[in-house]
């Protein structure tokens, strides 16, 4: 599916005002969060069956509550809606607030750079007692994605490149940094670093390619 012909507009950095609708929401995402997290940690080797069939019967309950309500994917999905639902800090896999995949990402945009934080639950466990390394790599690809458009471009990722000079740590704040280092035609160069209490943990660069029918802001 091609870009849109500007292709800033698929990297919506709008932060959306959490009216009453939207807190409901996002107050659903979180106990669907929270559900993720217990059953990823359920021990199955110690618990009664019967408990868990009827977990999974109240479970099924309630997605087939949710199922009849009006979905945005009526109206083309996540990524096509627009508006305050598509706006990444909503919607994207990696930071949504609306999104339950979303691992814990939040960003700012800035005039000549980001930021963002986050502290990732053991539901994002890779070795023990620190993130996946694809987490990591997410992150990056999520919050430069967002960055390169202070060149006035956006694009697709290319190729991405993350260098783990440290584990990531879990439930322990996790700061990021990302800016644009040049930009050559098309091809949008990306930065990005990782540290937490000021310690390194990781650096990463993206190529991103613009689409041809893309263009800079007048």
């Amino acid at each position: 599916m091609p870009l849109p012909p500007d292709a800033r507009s698929t990297y919506d950095a709008t932060d959306p005002v959490e009216d009453a609708p939207r807190a409901a929401k996002h107050a659903l995402v979180r106990e669907v969060k929270r559900l993720i997290e217990l059953t990823a940690h359920l021990d199955v080797a110690d618990v009664d069956l019967d408990a868990v069939n009827a977990v999974s019967a109240a479970v099924r309950h309630v997605a087939d509550e949710l199922e009849p309500l009006p979905s945005l994917h009526a109206k083309g999905g996540l990524g096509a809606v627009g508006g305050d639902d598509g706006a990444l800090l909503e919607r994207s896999g990696i930071a949504g607030r609306s999104n339950p995949l979303a691992a814990p990402l939040q960003w700012q945009l800035h005039d000549d750079h980001a930021t963002g934080w986050a502290v990732y639950s053991p539901a994002y466990e890779g070795p023990m007692g620190h993130v996946h390394g694809g987490f990591v790599a997410a992150a990056f690809d999520d919050l430069l994605g967002t960055a390169q458009t202070i060149s006035g471009l956006a694009g697709f990722t290319g190729t991405l490149t993350v260098k783990m000079l440290r584990p990531t740590p879990l439930n322990r704040r996790i700061d990021y940094e990302a800016g644009v280092d040049r930009v050559d035609g098309r091809k949008i160069y990306v930065w990005g670093t990782s540290a937490c209490d000021g310690e390194r943990l990781a650096e990463a660069s993206i190529v991103f390619i613009a689409p041809k029918d893309g263009h800079r802001p007048r």
